[in-house]
């Protein structure tokens, strides 16, 4: 499930550079997510470093996570920074394909992984509209309105 997306930490003295001793450190700079293991962090500057969330095999809801500059200390993760992982929602269905430029036609999406709980949107095109949750494999979007007629690309996210 899920891995690929980079994720941004914001801290204090991230220098995985000692310049007084010309020690380049940077190989043992990783993000630990727990029980999914390491990956390679970039630190940016002294206080932004970046990972890429590992592939999660386990189905875990989330992963602790956690900064080395060392590879021997970490951050603490009791301190509760969490990665959550979730699957994307997914248009497998969709009805009607076509309504007027002014916008209103009600568009039924079929598809999985549409959480109640998740701030569902769908896009037309460029154009942004709230989805209304009707079961975990069916929502609900009214079209907008549009300048022009022609084909949208319709996307569902959270």
């Amino acid at each position: 499930m899920g891995g690929g997306t980079k994720v941004t930490l914001r801290g204090n003295n991230f220098h995985p550079f000692d310049y007084k001793l010309d020690i380049n450190n940077s190989n043992d700079t990783f993000c630990n997510w727990g029980p999914l293991g390491k990956s390679a962090a970039t630190v940016l500057s002294s206080t932004i470093a970046e990972c890429v969330t590992p592939q999660n095999n386990l189905h875990l809801d989330y992963a602790p996570l956690a900064l080395t500059l060392n590879n021997q200390n970490y951050t603490d993760i009791d301190e509760g920074l969490k990665f959550i992982y979730y699957n994307p929602p997914k248009i497998i269905d969709a009805q009607p394909l076509r309504g007027p430029v002014k916008g209103g036609t009600v568009v039924n999406l079929w598809g999985a992984a549409y959480e109640k709980k998740k701030n569902i949107t769908c896009f037309f095109g460029d154009k942004m509209v709230y989805a209304k949750w009707l079961s975990p494999s069916h929502v609900t979007c009214t079209s907008p309105n549009k300048t022009d007629p022609g084909d949208y690309k319709l996307i569902v996210k959270y």
